[in-house]
């Protein structure tokens, strides 16, 4: 069975034993497994419309996907690894792969891990599952994906801070990963996240790679998460990034408020200002409203309207369907 059917079978089975109550106790697992070993994933499909454009099943990783992971446990080691696919989308010439891939060893308040990773920057998630929306609110480029490397991570109930170090930043030709040589430069990652306030997040990060054949990759990040009730949350993120092609600012405003167990509405903003690169010069300005259904655990519907200020306005509507299990 393809991954993307493998999937689809899954959520379903566990989308139909959901029940109305949003905290009420997860519907059993569709596969057997044994103790040390959790399997989870998504599947998600959706029609879309730019100026006229449609697409179906071929919109991309953000808006057609399938994905599996197998999280494996014994005592303080762990072990991560997915199987992705996307249709109509490829990443090193590739719809489908690997994607996550990693061992961790935790000893008290620290977490050591090695394999491919994602990355510690940026608000807005990688995982459909873990949007709030379709797309995203920067196309400047700031934000990396997957990398190989090794990292250290600090958390207490008030304070986190991590160190990554990796084969590259900027990415590879391989599926969603790094360039694979450790020989012709590394990257580095590092943030420090502070929790000790109510309901509040500040994040700050840094991304940087030290490259032997091309101009220095780097992304200095920075956002704050509030919780101002139990069904509203505003956040705002701000980004600067340079590179051999590009450089320039990126930001957004977001704010989600829950109108009831089931049902959620996002307000977003974000621009982009190009300093450097083919659109040197250029503002862009995203406007977005996002409302979401839940229909139980395991299964929701979203949807986004989205308008884009910049040299080429475009107009973006679009529905998806996502299960997961």
């Amino acid at each position: 069975m393809k991954l993307p059917q493998l999937a689809l079978a899954l959520s379903t089975a566990t989308a139909m034993g959901g029940t109305d109550d949003m905290k009420a106790a997860a519907p059993a697992p569709a596969l057997t497994a044994p103790n040390w070993l959790k399997i989870s994933g998504y599947a998600a499909a959706a029609y879309t419309r730019t100026n006229g454009t449609e697409t179906f099943l071929d919109g991309g990783p953000e808006l057609d996907v399938a994905k599996v992971g197998f999280l494996a446990t014994q005592g303080a080691l762990s072990g991560y690894a997915s199987l992705f696919y996307t249709p109509g989308f490829t990443s090193g010439g590739h719809e489908a792969g690997i994607l996550d891939a990693y061992a961790a060893y935790k000893m008290g308040d620290f977490t050591i891990t090695g394999g491919k990773y994602l990355s510690y920057l940026g608000y807005e998630a990688f995982d459909t599952v873990n949007m709030t929306q379709l797309t995203y609110a920067n196309t400047l480029g700031a934000i990396p994906a997957y990398h190989s490397g090794l990292k250290v991570d600090y958390a207490t109930d008030t304070f986190g801070a991590g160190l990554n170090i990796s084969d590259s930043i900027r990415g590879g030709t391989g599926f969603w990963t790094g360039d694979k040589d450790f020989g012709n430069g590394l990257g580095y990652e590092g943030y420090v996240t502070y929790k000790g306030i109510k309901n509040l997040t500040l994040w700050a990060g840094v991304g940087f790679e030290d490259s032997h054949t091309v101009t220095d990759w780097s992304t200095y990040d920075v956002w704050a998460s509030y919780d101002l009730s139990d069904k509203l949350t505003v956040a705002a993120e701000v980004a600067y990034h340079y590179d051999d092609t590009v450089s320039g600012y990126q930001g957004l405003a977001f704010l989600k408020y829950a109108f009831t167990k089931h049902f959620s509405t996002v307000l977003r903003f974000g621009t982009d200002q190009f300093e450097s690169g083919a659109n040197s010069g250029d503002s862009v300005y995203k406007y977005t409203l996002a409302p979401s259904y839940a229909f139980n655990d395991n299964l929701l519907i979203r949807a986004e309207f989205t308008a884009t200020d910049a040299p080429s306005n475009n107009t973006f509507y679009g529905t998806q369907v996502l299960l997961k299990f």
